[in-house]
């Protein structure tokens, strides 16, 4: 997993536990503080509600108190109160939701007048009997069928006193239920409905109430009666089919035990909340995905300079100091510090590798050169002609041959000090030698020499042919114990010379091999003019491309091949970068 990737996922996941504590916080909040604001403010709705209501009955109750104080009831003569009730029922009866007859006058005993083809007997009704034994003002009765239409409806009963302040009679004023039904109805309450109860569980509604239930309503009615109860409040159930429900009172005033009771569904109630809520969680959602592409965004730029300078050292790794400027950073940061210092370094690096090959080549120049000045040129080859006369004089031809095959062999590898020499010098080089070792092992040793015509006008590094013609001698054909063949061939193939060297020797084992070739590439060169030293050699003056490779297979042989540009003039000490 990437850096940035690991940054951005841990930074996600502290966002999100972070907000899904803080929304959990605020939902528990926001619900406790709403639940009990809803139930303070539906309350004091429901309150105002029946405080209304109460205000309306109120009315009611006041207009039969002025109507009780007219003569014609007072004096309760016949004709009179006649008069006055139809007149009543007239003018007045709308106001109490009823079409006709909604006042009665009778006198103690229970018979009352409502019109020429009503009258009506309520000597027996519970409210009339109440309100003629007690001094109340007056007793509002149960709900009841009108006798003047059957419809249902509650009775303000209100007696009426003479001058002596003695009973003389009654005026009843009904109340349609379906006023009150009307009223209730009227209640905008969270989708729910209302209805007015009695503190004996009577209802004053000319419809059927939806959603509970006999038995809650039951519970309901000794909730509100309970002592500890509040005047106004709230009561919980849930109906059959698992819905919560959520009931609140009021006591209505002027009522004798009314009370206004209004039901909603617990979802409705908190439907507001639960919008809020929903609200809360997508602006949550929101700002944790902007939260998290921000974290995914900072973490690149965090993990973009160290991706840089990852890929500069892979390449300082590969062995390329050649860095591009974009490691450099402007900024201030550790990271910026970092980058810099690394870029410095390598350069730094880069500048002492540079020094080191440099003094790599100067020290090994002045060794070659030390190693010149240890044999006097001109002595050498004086006293090699002396040599080759003497013994041509005393007929020793074949000595005679040697002695020039050697004289040619120093004269081409003092070559006056040069590091560099014509291919074919170096061919004539390796030619003078094998002819010498030839005349050593003329029994097991015979060689072979070919050139491309074309390879004469080029130039290469001097001494690099003739170890490997001492190896395949020394380590491929004595060890065969039998006459063997060196052949060595030098090809032009497009910009490059190839020198081989294949002798029919014992060969090598392929783990002989093996370690042989991992030889090539060690740090520290063997003893003498070995194929390390050929190698590096090659490599220091033209580059890692070239040098040599090895083949070979047991008892079959062996082939060393030289690859070197094909360069036609060259200065000493003078490296190739790019020979095509």
């Amino acid at each position: 997993m990437k850096l940035h990737t690991k940054i951005a996922l841990l930074f996600s996941i502290c966002i999100s536990f972070a907000f899904s504590c803080l929304l959990f916080m605020v939902r528990d909040r926001i619900l406790t503080s709403n639940q009990i604001s809803l139930e303070n403010l539906n309350t004091q709705i429901v309150e105002s509600k029946a405080n209304e209501i109460g205000s309306w009955l109120n009315q009611r109750i006041s207009e039969i108190r002025v109507i009780s104080q007219t003569e014609a009831l007072r004096t309760m003569e016949t004709k009179s109160l006649q008069t006055f009730i139809k007149r009543l029922n007239q003018n007045v009866g709308e106001h109490y939701g009823n079409e006709y007859g909604t006042f009665a006058a009778g006198t103690t005993n229970g018979l009352g007048y409502v019109c020429d083809e009503q009258t009506i007997d309520v000597s027996k009704r519970d409210y009339f009997q109440h309100a003629m034994s007690t001094d109340e003002e007056y007793i509002i009765s149960t709900p009841l069928l009108s006798k003047t239409d059957s419809l249902p409806i509650t009775l303000i009963c209100y007696p009426i006193y003479d001058d002596e302040n003695e009973k003389i009679g009654f005026i009843n004023g009904a109340i349609s239920l379906y006023k009150l039904s009307e009223i209730t109805e009227g209640i905008d309450f969270y989708n729910g409905s209302s209805w007015i109860m009695d503190s004996k569980g009577n209802l004053y509604t000319s419809n059927p109430i939806q959603g509970i239930s006999a038995s809650e309503l039951a519970n309901l009615v000794s909730h509100i009666k309970e002592p500890i109860a509040k005047n106004v409040g709230l009561f919980s159930f849930k109906e059959e089919k698992g819905k919560e429900q959520v009931v609140f009172y009021s006591p209505i005033p002027y009522s004798n035990g009314w009370s206004l009771c209004t039901m909603t569904s617990l979802k409705e109630l908190n439907l507001h909340t639960q919008n809020l809520i929903y609200t809360i969680l997508v602006i949550w959602i929101l700002m944790l995905a902007i939260s998290i592409v921000s974290c995914f965004l900072f973490s690149r730029t965090i993990t973009a300079p160290i991706y840089k300078l990852s890929k500069a050292m892979q390449l300082v790794k590969d062995g390329s100091f050649d860095l591009p400027k974009q490691v450099i950073s402007g900024k201030k940061d550790e990271l910026a510090f970092l980058a810099n210092n690394f870029y410095t370094m390598t350069e730094q690096i880069s500048f002492l590798m540079e020094r080191i090959k440099e003094e790599e080549v100067a020290k090994r120049t002045a060794e070659f050169q030390v190693l010149q000045s240890q044999i006097n040129p001109h002595f050498l080859y004086n006293t090699l002609d002396n040599l080759q006369w003497r013994a041509y004089d005393h007929n020793a031809l074949e000595l005679s041959e040697m002695i020039e095959a050697l004289s040619d062999f120093f004269r081409i590898s003092l070559s006056d000090g040069k590091e560099f020499i014509s291919v074919i010098k170096e061919i004539e080089h390796v030619k003078s030698y094998l002819f010498i070792q030839q005349k050593r092992y003329e029994d097991i040793l015979n060689f072979t020499i070919s050139c491309d015509p074309d390879v004469s006008e080029y130039v290469t590094i001097k001494l690099i042919v003739q170890p490997l013609v001492e190896n395949a001698l020394y380590h491929g054909i004595k060890p065969k114990l039998s006459h063997g063949t060196i052949a060595v061939r030098v090809l032009r193939k497009e910009d490059t010379i190839q020198i081989i060297v294949q002798d029919d020797g014992v060969g090598m084992s392929p783990p002989k091999l093996k370690t042989l070739l991992r030889s090539l590439e060690q740090d520290a060169p063997g003893k003498g003019y070995g194929l390390y030293n050929i190698h590096r050699r090659i490599q220091m003056v033209y580059g890692k491309e070239y040098g040599i490779s090895i083949t070979s297979e047991e008892q079959i042989g062996t082939t060393a091949t030289i690859i070197i540009p094909a360069v036609k003039e060259m200065q000493n000490n003078e490296k190739i970068i790019n020979c095509r």
